[in-house]
C-alpha cells in the first residue's frame, strides 16, 4: 500500500515548496475539458465539515462513484483518519484503505479518486504530484483550509490536468 504521505519538515519550507509547485502548475496545468468531476453540494459540505471538524490536521477521504466518457460522478465520500495527525501531510491506514476498496467494489462503485484538506492553497504539493504519478487516472480533489475552495486535478501523460468541478443533485 503506498504511503500517501506529503513529507514537509517546516512550514516554510512547505510555503516555499508549494510556490514552486504553483509555477510549475501554471506552465503545465491545462484545463481537462474531457474530464468533469461531479459532486452533490451535500458531499461538498460534508468535506468541508470534515476538513474543520479535523483542522488543524490535513483531512482525507476516499471517492467512489461511476465513470463515463464525460467525467465522473462520486456517489460515495469515505472519510478516513489522517494516522500521521499531521498539519501537512496525510496517511490513510492500509486496512481502512482496503476496507473501503472492497466494500465499493461490492456495491458495484468504483474508485474516482483521493481528497484532503491542504493548509494552503487548493494545489498539489510536490509530494501530491509524486503520487499522483503512481495513480494514473485518479483524480485529487484538493480542499483550501485558508481559502475554503475546492480544485481538483489529474496526472495524464505525466502532465497535470485541473479538473472541471461541477455541483449536481447527485
Amino acid at each position: 500500500m503506498p504511503n500517501f504521505s506529503k513529507s514537509q519538515n517546516n512550514r516554510g519550507s512547505v510555503e516555499k515548496d508549494n510556490e514552486i509547485v504553483h509555477a510549475a502548475l501554471d506552465a503545465r496545468t491545462r484545463s481537462n475539458t474531457r474530464m468533469i468531476l461531479r459532486l452533490c453540494t451535500q458531499q461538498l459540505r460534508f468535506l468541508r465539515k470534515e476538513a474543520r471538524r479535523v483542522h488543524p490536521i490535513e483531512a482525507c477521504a476516499i471517492l467512489f462513484g461511476k465513470t463515463n466518457r464525460r467525467g465522473a460522478i462520486v456517489k460515495r465520500v469515505v472519510t478516513l483518519q489522517n494516522v500521521l495527525k499531521s498539519t501537512t501531510r496525510f496517511e490513510i491506514a492500509s486496512k481502512a484503505f482496503f476496507g473501503a476498496f472492497m466494500q465499493a467494489e461490492k456495491d458495484g462503485l468504483e474508485f474516482i479518486g483521493l481528497f484532503h484538506s491542504h493548509p494552503a492553497q487548493a494545489y498539489p504539493s510536490v509530494v501530491d504530484l509524486e503520487f499522483m504519478r503512481l495513480w494514473g487516472d485518479a483524480v485529487w480533489l484538493i480542499l483550501s483550509s485558508t481559502h475554503d475552495n475546492f480544485a481538483a486535478f489529474q496526472m495524464r501523460d505525466g502532465n497535470v490536468r485541473a479538473v472541471t468541478v461541477k455541483t449536481d443533485k447527485v
